[in-house]
């Protein structure tokens, strides 16, 4: 059991640090468009809901609140069924919607690298969250 602030502050410290955690941080809703083609609150979405769409929006309630609603979770199987997902993006559609994103932005040829590396390594953790089993938590803080 964690006691102290200083207790709760390593731990954090170090599950942030390792391959258990995921944060998307502000850049959530592009990856979001990069995996489905739309934005999430789009009132005008053309995909209908996919595994992709759930890896942001779905999973189960809690009874734990996050800054913006509850935390949630993906059960063994959702978290297998969205490795599974993932493994066949095509990279070609990734990296159209990567240019369709950045097409405005003057910062493409700096941003292009971190989202595939964002996708790189949400792929890595569904994977392996995937082969040991674990259900993902998910939160929006």
């Amino acid at each position: 059991m964690l006691a102290t602030d200083e207790e709760i502050y390593a731990y954090f410290e170090a599950l942030e640090t390792s391959d258990r955690y995921l944060d998307f941080d502000k850049y959530w809703q592009s990856l979001y468009f990069v995996f489905t083609g739309d934005f999430p609150y789009d009132a005008h979405k053309t995909n209908s809901e996919t595994w992709l769409d759930k890896m942001f929006m779905g999973g189960t309630a809690t009874h734990w609140e996050a800054t913006y609603g509850m935390v949630r979770y993906f059960t063994v199987s959702e978290v297998q069924e969205i490795a599974e997902v993932l493994s066949h993006i095509c990279f070609n559609n990734l990296q159209q919607r990567i240019n369709q994103l950045l097409a405005d932005q003057e910062s493409r040829a700096y941003m292009k690298p971190h989202y595939l590396n964002l996708y790189t390594r949400c792929r890595h953790f569904f994977t392996k969250a995937s082969q040991e089993g674990d259900i993902i938590l998910l939160s929006f803080d």
